[in-house]
């Protein structure tokens, strides 16, 4: 079986986390205190992970998630989970197919056909699937460096403009920390901090299985101490109302860029940033979609590109418009559908691998 370092899976898991998420006012209904709700998503995330994600893959180092519903649940109860897992995984991709395709005519390809787009996305997801997890990481540490001095000129060149402005920040939970809270849950921790779940197709590779706690719980504090700060950083510039009007705020921010003749135009590298974030969002999510079948079918998850590759492609192409799935996704998906795959069937899972092992414990004691 291919083995990643537990490096390669902090890195993985700090562009996974990442995507595009700092492009985006994340728990925008918190106003100026958004990124408050942004951290208290991530600890409520935190706890997820440490209570329920962890303890599952500690317990079965060497299964993946679809393997331990047939462990622990046999084979009707086995395809009963497993087929809603291959579709969530593939409708993520989907969504990110489509964000990508959507993303890359409104900013840089305005007159190439959406379809044509989408195309050539899925044909480098599926080369990278195809090629495997090894390589599928190495790349993510090639793209890591890339988007980490983007954002820190971006930082740099905002903090010599001045446009920076912490006074935007106060005053702090003005109206109680109800409506923060509200703002966190489900909606932040289901997007981004929830879908760690797919790592459980993903922890087995690790080669020091023991690292895999530290690995993950590095990797995931800087991915979301990033994420709060950018959505603080966005409301200080911008100010939760301009923040909120729509689009991309990061991309409104670097178009402010201006160092007379010598820096402007800022907003390619912010394009860059979301397409590199999409891309490896989108691809993880068809490499699990993949791993599922192969786990379901009892075969390799490379024979499984070609078919989980075109559910997707068919999949990117069923919403009329780029504003109609993110409506979809924020009203319905979030709120509603996420949490039951990345909170309730995980811990159910859980308490049924106590449950077993605490059953077979006693027949070999009362043995």
């Amino acid at each position: 079986m291919e083995k990643i370092s537990p490096y390669q899976l902090g890195v993985m898991i700090i562009m996974f986390e990442i995507g595009s998420s700092p492009l985006f006012l994340l728990a925008s209904e918190a106003k100026r205190d958004a990124w408050i709700s942004v951290l208290i998503a991530m600890a409520c995330g935190m706890l997820l992970l440490v209570l329920v994600t962890l303890p599952i893959q500690r317990r079965e180092p060497d299964l993946n998630l679809i393997d331990l519903f047939f462990r622990y649940g046999g084979k009707w109860a086995g395809h009963l989970f497993a087929w809603p897992y291959v579709i969530y995984f593939m409708y993520k991709s989907v969504r990110n197919v489509r964000e990508f395709g959507d993303l890359m005519n409104l900013y840089l390809l305005p007159h190439s056909p959406l379809v044509v787009v989408i195309i050539i996305i899925m044909l480098l997801s599926a080369y990278a699937v195809y090629q495997g997890v090894e390589v599928f990481c190495r790349t993510t540490q090639v793209l890591l460096p890339v988007i980490t001095v983007i954002y820190f000129l971006l930082l740099f060149l905002l903090v010599i403009i001045g446009d920076i402005q912490p006074s935007s920040l106060l005053p702090i939970m003005e109206d109680g920390i109800r409506p923060v809270v509200a703002a966190a849950l489900p909606e932040v921790v289901s997007f981004p901090f929830g879908e760690m779940v797919l790592f459980l197709m993903y922890w087995r590779f690790v080669n020091r299985p023991k690292k895999v706690l530290p690995a993950t719980l590095i990797a995931y504090s800087l991915a979301g101490f990033f994420l709060v700060f950018t959505n603080a950083l966005i409301l200080s510039i911008l100010g939760p109302e301009m923040a909120s009007i729509g689009g991309i705020p990061l991309m409104i921010v670097a178009s402010l860029i201006r160092i007379t003749q010598f820096v402007e135009r800022m907003d390619p590298f912010v394009a860059l940033l979301l397409f590199i974030g999409v891309w490896v969002k989108q691809t993880a999510y068809y490499f699990g979609a993949a791993m599922a079948l192969a786990s379901i079918f009892k075969t390799t998850y490379k024979r499984m590109t070609l078919p989980a590759g075109i559910v997707i492609f068919a999949g990117s192409l069923m919403f009329s418009s780029f504003m109609e799935q993110i409506r979809f996704g924020f009203e319905f998906n979030i709120k509603y559908h996420f949490p039951i795959f990345q909170i309730v069937l995980p811990s159910l899972l859980l308490l049924l691998m106590i449950i077993r092992r605490k059953r077979k414990t006693g027949e070999l004691n009362s043995g």
